[in-house]
């Protein structure tokens, strides 16, 4: 069995500061960092938090004249400071993420670097979404599509030209197993996106949360 050092020493130190800084909080009563844990959410909610590192590329265009773009990635649990509730980052690699985004075709003008006739937003959606994850198998709810939005008016999030971009679905459990087996929800990302101008390949961080409950 090959054994990444590597990788195992990067999550030994991650889960190290977090109890640190979890132990910091706890020490200071009364404050920012009071131990106390307040979850105002029903018990019947199972709510879950990741960072998706995916990459994407040009896969032609639907009827409608709409980009069709593949994208994958590998899908990791996060890490919460618990005195800020800032994410610290990814800690554990707990499944995979494809699905092809459908761009309007005005995206291609994202390769001028002057966004501003693009508008403050635009709408983009995604079509056959599957998310792993806890040993559970996400897909779209029929009639629930993702509605997404890119946000070119808040500029630039980097010198790479990176795009803000955010969405929502209704997801449902399809394998029947995992941690997660038969639930229903919905799926948020928040996230960015940069673009190659030369060929329009590209690469996504999505920061995503995943509420579910089990069907009545």
């Amino acid at each position: 069995m090959k054994v990444d050092i590597k990788r195992n020493c990067v999550h030994i130190l991650a889960l190290a500061l977090a109890t640190s800084l979890f132990g910091t909080a706890y020490a200071a009563p009364g404050g920012e960092g009071d131990p106390g844990v307040f979850n105002p959410n029903v018990d019947a909610l199972t709510i879950t938090n990741s960072i998706s590192d995916t990459v994407g590329y040009l896969g032609g265009f639907d009827d409608l004249g709409n980009i069709l773009y593949p994208i994958s990635g590998p899908v990791y649990a996060t890490m919460v400071n618990p005195a800020t509730g800032e994410t610290m980052g990814a800690a554990q690699e707990r499944g995979a993420v494809k699905a092809t985004a459908v761009f309007d075709k005005k995206f291609l003008d994202l390769a001028d670097p002057n966004w501003e006739p693009l508008g403050p937003t635009m709408p983009w959606t995604m079509d056959d979404f599957e998310m792993s994850a806890g040993g559970s198998r996400f897909e779209m709810v029929d009639g629930m599509p993702l509605t997404g939005r890119a946000f070119p008016g808040l500029g630039p999030v980097d010198p790479l030209g990176s795009l803000r971009m955010a969405g929502c679905a209704g997801v449902v459990e399809t394998s029947g197993e995992g941690r997660y087996a038969d639930k229903v929800g919905t799926l948020c990302l928040n996230g960015t996106f940069t673009f190659d101008p030369a060929n329009f390949n590209g690469k996504g961080i999505s920061n995503c949360t995943i509420v579910l409950h089990d069907p009545l």
